[in-house]
């Protein structure tokens, strides 16, 4: 899974940094533990073998936590399966748990010795988990120093490990880190949040990010400087969000920043190091890489779509799945959140929802609902419910009203599962003096005398 050509790249300039420990012997093989051999029955290894490849759909759509819950299943049911545990190693390595990925990717090899991905695999995990473990120790004898050192400096030294702030300066740490820290975009990190929460009732709000990308991942920028006839020069956002242009001093947090917001930072730092005097640095961005999301269902075109805004409306990527006939309802599976939103395809306003980078998009067909209706109507019992339907209309499908019918109670569930009973005057309703109320699914009306 999620196996690409830039993978030898990464691995060489890894595994040079850190090549004793790539070399570090296997020895602690985990098929001693037994697990691959448990029995499996076939149809269990039929439904390991089809969550593998839901979990490679998930992997390859950028959507990792997703793919770890899915291949955790797999190879619970089959254990046998070196390919479900080297996707699930892979999986824990996008997400940088190393450990994890460790774990997972010593089983893989220990199922299929022969497989020298896996064992790349492994030891580039194991030279990052060095890595890491490396940099928290440095920034950990950094803190406990007696000499003490300038705010700017501990914070970059930190940067990857959560510290609290100094305690000379609280109310400029954050900003500090904001500048220092590659990891994290740079000065508006805050202000997004407050500007573009993550509420789905806040149009206005969410308005502005049908006109803007924010850059990430993998994306492919075109940097022009000064001269735009010259021959353009393509630059690829790293893994981490950070951008390496020979006119910077050092990779710039590039993630999660639009083109206009990069190109002012590179120009400042052109400025700051008097390399030009007026420099023009106009940003395009020539591949969109970062913004994927996954359509699935009842549609002709499914699999990974790329945004090139931070959201679009629901409509148009429904529109452009080609929906099949007897779809009629969508879910959207928000994947910061884990909010799920349910869509009738019909609702013109409902399908205005806008969808962002991760969520999973499903169309589904139509869910026959029902209600239920009786006491003094001519045909009593489950009736089949539409969106829109009133009490009327229910007492219409029941056959209508006997002479003696006076009254209409109506029983909804609270949510707590308790009955909630309202009592509506037929003659009211009838004569327009009372509103002729809408039903919902799974109501119970009764029609007293």
């Amino acid at each position: 899974m999620f196996k690409s050509l830039a993978f030898a790249a990464v691995s060489l300039l890894v595994l040079s940094c850190a090549g004793l420990v790539v070399a570090q012997n296997y020895a602690d093989n985990p098929r001693a533990s037994g697990t691959a051999e448990r029995t499996v029955t076939p149809e269990a290894r039929a439904e390991a073998k089809r969550l593998y490849k839901e979990g490679v759909k998930y992997g390859l759509a950028g959507l990792f936590p997703q793919a770890v819950q899915v291949l955790q299943r797999s190879v619970k049911l089959d254990p046998a399966n070196a390919d479900a545990h080297f996707a699930l190693g892979h999986a824990y390595f996008d997400l940088k748990q190393y450990r994890n990925a460790i774990e997972s990717l010593k089983m893989a090899v220990a199922l299929d010795p022969k497989d020298s991905e896996a064992r790349d695999r492994l030891g580039l995990a194991r030279a990052m988990l060095w890595e890491e473990d490396n940099a928290k120790l440095s920034a950990q004898r950094q803190r406990t120093a007696p000499k003490p050192q300038p705010v700017s400096e501990q914070v970059s030294m930190t940067a990857k490990v959560p510290a609290p702030a100094p305690a000379k300066t609280p109310d400029k740490a954050p900003e500090k880190v904001a500048e220092k820290a590659p990891e994290k975009p740079p000065e508006k990190v805050t202000e997004q949040a407050v500007e573009l929460p993550y509420d789905v009732n806040a149009a206005a709000n969410e308005l502005p990010l049908t006109k803007i990308y924010r850059v990430g991942p993998n994306d492919v920028l075109d940097i022009r400087i000064n001269d735009s006839a010259a021959q353009s020069t393509l630059f690829t956002i790293t893994a981490s969000g950070l951008l390496e242009h020979p006119m910077l001093s050092e990779p710039l947090a590039a993630g999660g920043l639009t083109t206009d917001e990069i190109s002012s930072r590179l120009e400042s730092e052109i400025k700051r190091r008097a390399l030009m005097e007026n420099p023009k640095v106009s940003i395009g961005v020539r591949d969109y890489a970062s913004h994927t999301i996954l359509v699935s269902g009842l549609v002709k075109d499914s699999g990974t779509k790329i945004l090139r805004r931070e959201a679009i409306p629901l409509y148009v990527v429904v529109a452009d799945a080609q929906p099949l006939p007897e779809a009629a309802r969508v879910t959207v599976l928000r994947n910061e959140t884990n909010q799920t939103f349910d869509v009738e395809l019909a609702e013109a306003n409902e399908m205005n929802l806008l969808v962002r980078p991760g969520d999973v998009i499903t169309l589904h067909p139509n869910v026959t609902q029902f209600l239920y209706i009786g006491g003094e109507v001519k045909a009593p019992g489950e009736k089949t419910y539409r969106r829109g339907l009133t009490l009327t209309q229910a007492i219409i499908a029941a056959g209508g009203v006997t002479p003696k019918a006076k009254e209409a109670r109506l029983g909804r569930d609270d949510g707590n599962g308790f009955l909630v009973v309202t009592r509506y005057k037929l003659k009211e309703i009838e004569s327009g003096k009372a509103q002729d109320p809408a039903v919902k699914p799974g109501d119970r009306i009764t029609i007293k005398e």
